[in-house]
């Protein structure tokens, strides 16, 4: 019997867009099997190896993050303990001006991901006690508070491009936790961006390339996921995860592309 799954249109099925596929297949395309692209936790190419996706559809065609605050719970009760968002809302005044109903929703994922509804202990089939809300830090280029993922108790994740240095398109800001490959195409051309599945009715290979800071949030969310399944058991938690994942990276180099170009010339 299929599960309902939370999602614009509060049915199980998911309506394949191009965007979302793109940003599934960073995390969990197959790999070791020879066909398009392989996916940051992917696995080894044995049956049932890589990491497990639970896609919860709240953006689509006919609303515009409406199903948003309750993809959270939804996801936290059916077993997940990391998400992926590779959308936003906008500026804001300060780290905290988000709307209630998701900040509720947000902080239930974070304190009772993995575990059981009724004592709050982890569960002993979840690999770590708590959930981790991965966001993408948006595409305006600005110095802003960006929604949600400004937000304290979530991980913001900016655009690197090809070359090492931010993004041009990048948000930035002493808010933003990580940086990730998103691609550059304003400066390399279509393949300056980032490879990976879209729908046939997208591109008929089944591939494709885009850039944006919702590209580097898969990659992060990808090492997250690969992190948990090292080192996930019972008594790990999600403090541990965001602690071992914002402290293994390199410095970032806070100008764009254009910028280190003129400092090299």
């Amino acid at each position: 019997r299929r599960q309902r799954q939370m999602c614009i249109r509060d049915r199980s099925e998911i309506d394949p867009g191009d965007h979302g596929t793109h940003v599934a297949g960073v995390i969990a395309a197959s790999r070791n099997n020879g066909i398009g692209i392989a996916g940051v936790a992917g696995g080894d190419g044995t049956r049932g190896s890589g990491v497990k996706i639970m896609s919860c559809e709240i953006i689509s065609d006919i609303a515009n993050l409406r199903a948003a605050p309750n993809a959270f719970p939804y996801a936290a009760d059916h077993g997940a303990v990391i998400t992926n968002n590779s959308w936003g809302m906008g500026g804001g005044p300060d780290p905290d001006a988000i709307p209630k109903s998701y900040k509720v929703a947000i902080d239930y994922f974070i304190d009772n991901a993995g575990c059981d509804p009724v004592t709050g202990e982890q569960l002993p089939s979840s690999p770590m006690k708590g959930g981790v809300v991965i966001f993408s830090a948006g595409n305006d280029n600005k110095e802003y508070y960006y929604m949600p993922p400004a937000y304290k108790r979530v991980i913001a994740v900016g655009s690197n491009g090809p070359t090492g240095v931010r993004a041009i398109y990048s948000n930035h800001g002493d808010w933003v936790d990580i940086s990730a490959p998103g691609g550059d195409q304003n400066r390399h051309f279509d393949r300056g961006g980032v490879l990976s599945t879209v729908p046939t009715a997208y591109d008929k290979s089944g591939y494709g390339y885009m850039q944006g800071t919702s590209m580097a949030c898969p990659h992060v969310s990808g090492v997250a996921a690969l992190i948990v399944s090292k080192y996930g058991r019972m008594g790990y938690t999600s403090e541990m995860l965001k602690q071992r994942l914002l402290s293994a990276v390199k410095p970032c180099f806070l100008y764009t592309s254009d910028a280190a170009d003129e400092r090299s010339s």
